[in-house]
């Protein structure tokens, strides 16, 4: 018996120094096929923790961006079913960090993600360049599944402060508050509000994973607000006696883009 516990302590020790000291490289070009459209570039440090100095999207549509990106791997996500590492980014004139669990059965789950960006970095990330912003984000999210690197499910909370349309109208949106809900197993519903600048905001949008989307969002113009807003309002829609616009609309973001 102490000899079967000796041989079990020593792979036990084999097996955590191997994860512990093995260089991450090797592995990470043994899994490059598997990754999809993301690209590694510059990977350094052990297979336990390390750092990439570059991981970008080479998908067109997305072309994300990140460098710095650090993680250290997370074994009680075994528990989970899966495999899991808790990362640290840098980007968009920010950073973030959370943990990322890639299940036995490929599906992917995003856990407790927080970041900060500037709006004005993102805009490359628009598909037309139709406006320009200015101001901070700060999010929270809880959870964002995948499951055949398809988005299925996510919860969580967008903060844009001193929000800011440059052009084509300059407004100033004070506050900005996004939230984003399951609203059943092929819908998600994202509440919209604003305050404290030109225009107040207050609206929901339901949103498909197929994409059809269902808008209906108020837009009230402060009493101060530039004429050129007023105007603007007034070109998305109807405006009621106190200057209020309804903005009703349904279709479908891929056609948008």
């Amino acid at each position: 018996m102490r000899i079967l516990w000796l041989c079990l302590v020593g792979l036990l020790s084999w097996l955590v120094a191997t994860v512990v000291l093995f260089p991450a490289a090797p592995v990470v070009d043994r899994i490059r096929p598997q990754l999809g459209p993301v690209a590694l570039e510059g990977v350094n440090g052990k297979l336990y923790n390390g750092v990439v100095d570059r991981v970008r999207s080479t998908d067109d549509l997305l072309p994300l961006e990140f460098r710095n990106v650090a993680w250290t791997l997370a074994p009680g996500t075994l528990l989970s079913g899966g495999a899991g590492a808790n990362l640290q980014f840098d980007g968009y004139g920010g950073g973030g960090t959370g943990q990322v669990l890639r299940r036995w059965n490929g599906d992917i789950v995003v856990r407790d993600f927080d970041f900060t960006a500037q709006a004005k970095a993102l805009e490359p990330l628009l598909p037309v360049p139709i406006a320009s912003f200015a101001g901070e984000l700060s999010g929270h999210f809880d959870t964002v599944a995948l499951a055949n690197n398809v988005l299925k499910s996510m919860s969580g909370t967008l903060t844009w402060d001193n929000a800011a349309l440059e052009r084509p109208v300059p407004t100033a949106l004070g506050k900005v508050d996004i939230v984003i809900e399951p609203e059943n197993e092929q819908s998600h519903v994202v509440t919209l509000s604003a305050v404290g600048g030109d225009v107040t905001m207050d609206g929901s949008v339901s949103i498909a994973l197929n994409g059809d989307f269902s808008a209906d969002v108020l837009f009230t113009p402060a009493a101060d607000a530039p004429p050129a807003v007023v105007n603007g309002l007034r070109q998305m829609g109807r405006a009621d006696s106190s200057g209020r616009v309804r903005f009703q609309r349904q279709g479908n973001v891929n056609r948008l883009m």
